[in-house]
This record gives C-alpha cells, structure tokens and sequence, in this order.
C-alpha cells in the first residue's frame, strides 16, 4: 500500500511570515497536532508542531504575537514520496521519530501522513513501529551507562557495576589499568 492511497488531504499550512499566534490557533481550530511550513509560492519547507510551540515559544516566555514561524521552524523539512510504501513511512517515522511526514513531489505539497493513518489501515504497522523505536531507545543509551547488580571481573567483589570495554566493573575498578 502506498502513502499516496493513505495520506490526508488537503494539509493545513502557515505561510512563514506568520506568528507563532496564528501557528496555534490553526491548530486549535482545526484541532491538529501540525501545520506544514510553506514559502511565499507555497512550496514546503519545513513543520512546526504543538511541541515546538511550547518549547520555543511558551517555555521561553516568549509572545507569540511577536515571535514569525521563520524563527522557529525546524531547518530541515523531512518529507516522504507518494508513491513511497506505508512501511517505509512508518520506519521513517520511527527512526527520525517523529508523528507526521508531509508527502511532497517536485517540491509540492500533495499530502500528509501520520501515525494514526498508518495504524488505522495496518495496526500490524504499529507493531513495527513500537519494535524499532524500542532498538532505537537502546541504542540511545549505550551499555556503559547501564548499571547491574552482581561480581565485579576485575576485584570479584559484589555491588553495582556498569559495563565497561567488554567487563561489568564495580566503582572502585573503572579507573583501574585491568579494564
């Protein structure tokens, strides 16, 4: 199944020249999570979400009458084809973490998809989705900073440890020359 058959139309927008102010009452009307980020001949050049908002705009105390969506707009527009599968959105997603891919060829916007459009024509999808996030997680926190309780390979004494160069080592032994 292809993203072109699953992505909704027609997608909400902000113009960037717009105020973080009208960013969230689009969102508030029309009751999204996302608006796609348009330039002056409406081509698509990146995402602003609620979470961006937030985080660039509220948390900062900012006023968001004042502060233009050119100023807080993500640099990169990360984007899928139409005629792209519903599973290679859904690792895109998943690897880039993120809930929305505008669907653009030759620079126009014909679309968007998301998780809940995904999930509501494969849940099996979703599944995949919930795997590969959770690899990814791991990967986010490499084995040295995990800590376990058990005998340390270097002094045998028993505490926490934490997996360094190959050996699960107690605080007293990281800094040793056996490691």
């Amino acid at each position: 199944m292809t993203v072109s058959e699953v992505m909704s139309t027609p997608v909400e927008t902000v113009k960037l020249n717009a105020t973080a102010y009208d960013a969230a009452n689009i969102l508030k009307n029309k009751k999204i999570g996302g608006l796609v980020v348009v330039d002056d001949s409406m081509e698509p050049v990146g995402l602003i979400t609620e979470k961006d908002l937030v985080h660039k705009v509220v948390a900062r105390n900012l006023k968001s009458k004042e502060v233009l969506i050119k100023d807080i707009v993500s640099p990169k527009l990360i984007s899928i084809s139409p005629k792209a599968t519903i599973i290679e959105a859904a690792k895109l997603m998943a690897k880039k973490n993120i809930k929305r891919l505008p669907v653009v060829e030759n620079g126009k916007l014909l679309g968007i998809i998301t998780v809940s459009d995904i999930v509501s024509v494969s849940p099996k999808i979703f599944e995949i989705m919930i795997e590969v996030s959770k690899i990814k997680d791991r990967e986010d926190y490499p084995r040295e900073q995990e800590s376990i309780y058990g005998v340390c390979e270097v002094c045998g004494n028993q505490g926490r440890l934490r997996y360094i160069n190959g050996k699960y080592v107690c605080e007293n032994c990281i800094d040793s020359d056996s490691i």
